[in-house]
């Protein structure tokens, strides 16, 4: 399910693998979420995921507001790349920094930022909460 009101898109998701990251206390989740995937840097101390757990993904202009049990970041979508090798059909890859710890949005289908009316450069709240 997505849902999309006044430039908050809500993805549900659910969390299908967490890896060891490249750097020391930072691990990648890894989830689906309808159209696209969703990976994203997180540090370990501050992990409250669970593989195969039900989630909500939040991306909005706006401040959301959160909980203790939410992972809530800010930054700026980077950049955009359509890759069109033969193996991939037409797959784009969004990634946004927040201050560093990375989301890459990954959609099979259309671009990301033309579905969503989003730009380089815009600032945006990234947040993924647990389902209640």
């Amino acid at each position: 399910m997505m849902e999309s009101k006044a430039q908050e898109i809500i993805l549900s998701c659910e969390i299908n693998s967490i890896e060891r990251g490249s750097l020391k206390n930072l691990s990648i989740i890894h989830m689906s979420c309808n159209d696209f995937n969703i990976s994203f840097d997180i540090i370990d101390s501050i992990n409250i995921f669970s593989q195969k757990e039900k989630v909500k993904a939040f991306i909005s202009k706006n401040r959301l507001s959160y909980t203790n049990d939410d992972f809530c970041g800010h930054g700026y979508i980077v950049t955009e790349l359509k890759d069109s090798s033969s193996n991939n059909g037409n797959r784009y890859i969004t990634i946004i920094s927040l201050f560093g710890l990375l989301v890459k949005i990954i959609s099979n289908k259309e671009s990301f930022l033309k579905i969503h009316q989003l730009n380089v450069m815009d600032h945006i709240y990234f947040c993924v909460k647990k389902n209640t």
